[in-house]
């Protein structure tokens, strides 16, 4: 007698054969922690990120370690002493990417009939009361430097970080000045960046590492 092959069998297992694979790419070496620390804004912006970070010995807000494993757009970082976090690219390029340009916005124009046959006047626009600022015109740059991860937990944060010598992904600086939800930071160089206090709480604000 002739049988049949069952097509519910065959059904399940074609399904199981069209799962995707999820994209891991896992260090096959030990990691190399004394390689040369570097900071991960110097990674972010090239275009084959977060596979390029793939066993490098990254600084990330103070947490340092080599890149294990590189799991969709997620990095894996372990530490020297075991502790292994892992940290989304698309958070690190908005904290540590360049700043978008902000485009020049063009003044509104009255084109109203009553002004025919006059220059176009710019509608005048009311002022806005503007808070009073409290910056840190000197930074002390000779402080201990400590990193973000440290003081994100703090009850009193991010006043707590105020005048504070940071490092932030390999940037050092004096945050200087905290306006709205983010915190302005100026290197010894005199240069200055600004963080989001929701993305480093995002990236950072996570428990202590995972031993494994």
């Amino acid at each position: 007698m002739m049988q049949f092959p069952v097509q519910g069998m065959n059904d399940e297992t074609n399904g199981r054969e069209a799962v995707p694979a999820v994209q891991t790419h896992e260090l096959m070496a030990a990691p190399d922690f004394n390689a040369p620390l570097k900071p991960v804004a110097d990674f972010v912006a090239r275009p084959d990120f977060p596979q390029c970070v793939l066993g490098e010995h990254l600084d990330l807000g103070g947490f340092t370690g080599v890149v294990v494993a590189v799991i969709k757009q997620s990095i894996k970082v372990r530490s020297a002493d075991g502790a292994t976090r892992s940290f989304k690219s698309y958070g690190l390029q908005r904290i540590y990417g360049a700043p978008p340009e902000v485009p020049e916005v063009a003044p509104e124009l009255d084109y109203s009939p009553s002004s025919q046959g006059h220059a176009p006047a710019v509608q005048a626009q009311p002022a806005k009361a503007v808070p009073a600022r409290e910056v840190i015109e000197e930074p002390n740059f000779d402080q201990a430097v400590r990193p973000i991860v440290g003081l994100l937990n703090t009850p009193d944060f991010p006043r707590s970080a105020f005048g504070q010598q940071v490092d932030i992904g390999g940037y050092i600086g004096v945050i200087v000045e905290i306006v709205d939800q983010s915190l302005k930071v100026r290197s010894r160089e005199g240069t200055s960046r600004n963080y989001n206090l929701l993305r480093l709480r995002a990236i950072y604000g996570g428990g202590a590492g995972v031993k494994r």
